[in-house]
């Protein structure tokens, strides 16, 4: 697994999600939902760069150090962004659906950018053997 691959193609992906969000936030033209929605999308690749490199550290390792990355990261992601979501919208009161809705959207490209670069070196593996 090629960790500069994946932050070059998810540095694309930040980049369509923030055209799209500049294009929808426009729209409203309002600063606190502006904050929400960059913080949740700051949020959401943060949480993919820390996934991959958890998953990238686990992938050459035994089966069960590499499952264990995976579900051990999955449940350390989350709890980490259900605290700074806490924090975000109970201590600083950021509107929830300006923040929650970003943070979903980029979970779940990115989510799909990991999938995507763990099969593609699973099948670049297999090749070789």
């Amino acid at each position: 697994m090629n960790f500069w691959s994946f932050f070059k193609q998810s540095l694309l992906v930040l980049l369509v999600s923030v055209l799209v969000s500049v294009a929808i936030l426009s729209l409203w033209n309002n600063a606190a939902y502006d904050q929400a929605a960059w913080t949740g999308l700051a949020i959401g690749y943060g949480n993919a760069l820390l996934g991959y490199a958890i998953i990238n550290w686990g992938y050459h390792k035994s089966q069960n150090a590499f499952l264990a990355s995976v579900f051990g990261g999955i449940i350390f992601r989350f709890l980490l962004i259900f605290a700074l979501l806490f924090i975000l919208i109970g201590a600083l009161d950021m509107n929830r659906v300006a923040l929650v809705v970003p943070l979903v959207a980029t979970y779940f490209l990115f989510m799909t950018l990991e999938i995507f670069h763990i099969h593609k070196s699973s099948q670049v593996e297999r090749n070789r053997e």
